[in-house]
């Protein structure tokens, strides 16, 4: 169906690709590759309740979402996902292919409205659903602002919308603009160097299983995975939240949104993350108190939950 560059991707001995899977190379205007993955199922709308783009957070590839990309595939949904420029199997803005850069994220809107609009819009059938993780929920609700048309509603879990100590990092951030380059690593951000996080010291997800997976994904291909965040990229996340937090921004998104709010995350604030959603017209918010910051890795009974929601939501 679309005729672009194959691109690889990993599998392990009990963890495969959902069938009929195809993983391309999408080149951007500036000529950076994009790996994308897409399943499709049905062409047409009375065959399918449409198409699901499922974008991951900040470090994530699309290896880690299979089990989720099968539970929507069981629902009849045809699935894009892609590695957000700069990590996974996408091109790097910088050499050092470890470190987590960007400068500022109109360059993942960019990404995103091209793949929409040349790749999505073209080649499977509407209506469009977005699910967005942690750094994916952020930016799929920060391109409402470009065309809140394209979606018929979105999904998001632990969405980026803040952070714990926030104004000691951005005064940290603002600091570092003077004194470090824009591609060192940022001050206090603790880089793994490549090194793993033992399961009992993650902050991610209560389910040792699949946490063990994602790693053995990594160890297939170690540079899957970076090592740390730049001075650039936290600035630019700096900029953007100042953004979306701004009356004139958040008064004009009226799209449907679901969030998915982990009272435990260690990673985003989840208070931050329930006053932002009074902001926004058209949210509902739905609170858990027993998981981690990754629901779609977690224990089955709270992806069900997840799930639960999702298919009333959907129907």
């Amino acid at each position: 169906m679309l005729d672009f560059e194959k691109a690889p991707f990993l599998e392990l001995n009990n963890y495969h690709a959902p069938n009929n899977g195809n993983f391309i190379y999408v080149r951007m205007k500036d000529n950076k590759k994009i790996r994308l993955a897409y399943w499709k199922v049905a062409s047409d709308h009375q065959n399918s309740p449409g198409t699901v783009l499922l974008q991951h957070g900040h470090n994530e590839f699309i290896e880690k979402y299979y089990e989720t990309i099968q539970d929507l595939i069981d629902r009849n949904f045809n699935v894009v996902c892609f590695d957000w420029r700069g990590q996974g199997m996408s091109d790097r803005m910088i050499n050092n292919q470890n470190k987590q850069y960007i400068e500022d994220f109109s360059i993942h809107m960019n990404d995103l409205n091209h793949i929409i609009n040349e790749i999505i819009k073209r080649n499977f059938p509407s209506p469009l659903f977005g699910i967005g993780h942690s750094m994916g929920g952020h930016l799929l609700l920060l391109y409402q602002a470009i065309n809140q048309n394209n979606f018929k509603s979105l999904v998001l879990s632990a969405p980026m919308l803040g952070f714990k100590y926030e104004k000691f990092l951005f005064l940290i951030s603002f600091l570092s603009n003077f004194f470090l380059n824009k591609d060192a690593y940022f001050p206090f951000s603790r880089p793994n160097m490549g090194n793993e996080t033992p399961f009992a010291e993650n902050d991610l997800t209560n389910d040792y299983n699949r946490y063990v997976r994602t790693q053995k994904l990594v160890r297939k291909r170690p540079d899957i995975r970076l090592w740390g965040v730049t001075n650039a990229w936290v600035y630019a996340v700096k900029k953007s939240l100042k953004k979306i937090r701004k009356e004139e921004w958040y008064k004009n998104i009226k799209i449907p949104i679901i969030i998915i709010n982990p009272l435990n995350d260690k990673v985003v604030d989840s208070n931050k993350t329930k006053n932002f959603s009074k902001n926004l017209h058209n949210c509902a918010i739905f609170n858990f108190d027993k998981i981690e910051h990754e629901i779609l890795m977690e224990k089955d009974e709270y992806r069900k939950n997840f799930w639960s929601i999702f298919d009333k939501i959907i129907n």
